[in-house]
């Protein structure tokens, strides 16, 4: 917490608006807050990499629905997932904790299901992230030896090999979070600006080596062949709709770093729903060049590299070298989301653990003092990675399953306390903040848990048919495995010791009016004396009606 003197309980000490709010949220501020706006944009924008993400799941989407259900699902997806978004940037408005999706169902619930309902939410939002750092250190590994494959066709990729290159990237992520801390707003602006350069030069250099020998675009634009074998399009559609959400996964991640950026009530929901604009922006023109230059589907579905985006990526340059350059700057942007996910996700764990939510979260919840972030969480978050990844040496398809769950984890608990609010009642709830969706604020609630149930309804359905257990879907059974886990967990240990955060409301409510007048510091107040801070509040509300 900012002070303007060593001492923290002489008169003349200074508090900042923002950790004075978080002080009445039950916290004080254990990081500098370090990114800017731009720099935290920058970073949900890696995060998302949705551009990336369609690309990376572009062969499942092109065989659910071929060219134009590709295309039109981004469209879909990008929709709701700013429905989903614009109600968390509320809450987020609301109350500024990094813990988030955990936060926001406390404060949202009734005082008797309170804790559960945290709980809950802390539980499949973390598990979500680990999932999702699974999926993309592993499409990042499976680049990487795909790319080899295509230089030396001798090669052969055996399962190990990925697992190896995995583990590899997913600890090369942990060290960029532990020792370049101090860089992180550096390196993920970096990312932006690679990201749009090498997004640019992609398709640029596709569209020119493919001309002038492109699909039509009919084909392009109107073409939704069913390939999955189920007898139903209007299924399989459904089908690329979930699979086209990847890439926009990750949304929240703003708000898990709220405390680490000045004026979180105002720029937290920009950080939250910015990327999802700037992500249907970029990954919308991909998808469309994509489709124009594949010249052989079969091949692209069939490739020996793995993967059907370096297929598609030498079908239109007919290079090899220009093939592993552009293969190479996507998998930069990749990593980038990886160490953008580890950032957030041990945020999340971290403030969670600060009211003991999880079992040892008297390890979970410290700060590294030299590296100023929450090493244990990261370094716990990327060995369950490894361990688990050893899933994809006995099965793909199970692997697959598990990573492919992250979706159904992370979206849930989007919707987990918005469903709440929506419930009890927001005018009663909520307090004052600067993101009021007013009227507005009860249909997208209602609108995203319905979204949400409807797609991970869908989500669990086999992508192909028949089907066999090479291609079956286990994200049902991995969902029901690892929320038991957290139900056991619960009702052995975490009940009787996790009791919430502690909140001053009467002392937010204040704070929150004082910044809505336009304050940013408080001053001449003993920091931590909650009752001398509402006084002075109170005196700074009486002298500005007065002057009104």
């Amino acid at each position: 917490m900012a002070t303007s003197s060593a001492a923290g309980d002489r008169k003349d000490a200074q508090i900042d608006i923002d950790d004075l709010e978080l002080q009445a949220q039950g916290y004080t501020r254990a990081m500098p807050r370090r990114f800017s706006l731009l720099s935290l944009i920058s970073m949900s924008y890696a995060l998302l990499a949705t551009w990336n993400g369609f690309g990376s799941a572009f062969g499942t989407g092109f065989t659910e629905a071929s060219s134009a259900g590709s295309i039109w699902t981004l469209a879909i997806a990008a929709v709701m997932t700013a429905v989903t978004g614009i109600g968390m940037a509320e809450l987020s408005s609301a109350f500024p904790v990094a813990g988030a999706q955990y936060y926001w169902s406390y404060v949202v619930s009734t005082p008797e299901w309170a804790p559960f309902a945290s709980y809950i939410s802390a539980g499949i939002s973390t598990l979500g992230w680990w999932l999702g750092l699974a999926s993309v250190t592993n499409f990042i590994a499976a680049m990487i030896t795909g790319i080899a494959v295509l230089n030396y066709p001798d090669y052969v990729i055996e399962r190990w090999h990925i697992w190896l290159v995995f583990v590899l990237v997913t600890w090369l992520a942990v060290a960029m979070n532990v020792f370049a801390t101090k860089w992180l707003p550096m390196w993920n602006k970096f990312i932006l600006y690679f990201s749009a350069t090498a997004l640019t030069v992609t398709i640029i250099t596709i569209l020119a080596c493919a001309a002038p020998n492109y699909q039509s675009a009919k084909f392009v634009f109107s073409d939704i062949t069913n390939s999955t074998g189920w007898p139903n399009d209007g299924l399989a559609f459904l089908l690329a709709v979930v699979n086209a959400l990847y890439g926009f996964l990750g949304v929240d991640c703003g708000a898990h770093l709220c405390e680490e950026i000045p004026n979180p009530t105002v720029n937290v929901p920009k950080v939250i729903m910015y990327p999802v604009i700037m992500g249907f922006v970029t990954s919308f023109p991909y998808a469309i060049s994509l489709s124009f230059v594949i010249t052989d589907f079969e091949s692209v579905i069939s490739t020996p590299t793995g993967l059907p985006l370096i297929e598609v990526y030498y079908q239109a340059t007919g290079s090899k070298a220009g093939t592993s350059v552009l293969m190479v700057a996507f998998a930069i942007c990749f990593f980038g989301c990886a160490t953008a996910n580890i950032t957030s996700a041990s945020r999340q764990m971290w403030s969670a653990s600060r009211d003991n939510c999880f079992p040892l979260s008297r390890y979970w919840k410290q700060v590294h003092p030299r590296w100023q972030m929450p090493l244990n969480a990261a370094c716990l978050q990327a060995t369950l990675v490894s361990l688990y990844g050893l899933i994809f040496l006995g099965s793909s398809a199970a692997f697959s399953s598990m990573v492919g769950a992250c979706i159904v984890f992370m979206t849930t608990s989007y919707v987990v306390p918005q469903g709440i609010l929506a419930w009890r009642g927001r005018d009663k709830i909520l307090p004052p903040r600067q993101l009021d969706l007013g009227k507005w604020g009860l249909p997208l609630n209602v609108l995203a848990c319905v979204w949400v149930i409807f797609i991970d309804i869908i989500y669990c359905i086999p992508a192909s048919y028949p089907v066999t257990l090479e291609n079956m879907n286990w994200i049902s059974v991995v969902t029901v495995g690892l929320v038991s886990f957290l139900l056991i967990a619960w009702f052995t240990s975490q009940r009787h010791v996790f009791k919430g955060p502690n909140i001053n409301f009467e002392l937010l409510q204040a704070a929150r009016h004082d910044e809505l007048l336009g304050h940013r510091t408080i001053e001449g107040i003993s920091v931590g004396d909650d009752n001398e801070i509402m006084e002075a509040l109170r005196q700074r509300s009486i002298s500005e009606a007065k002057k009104v």
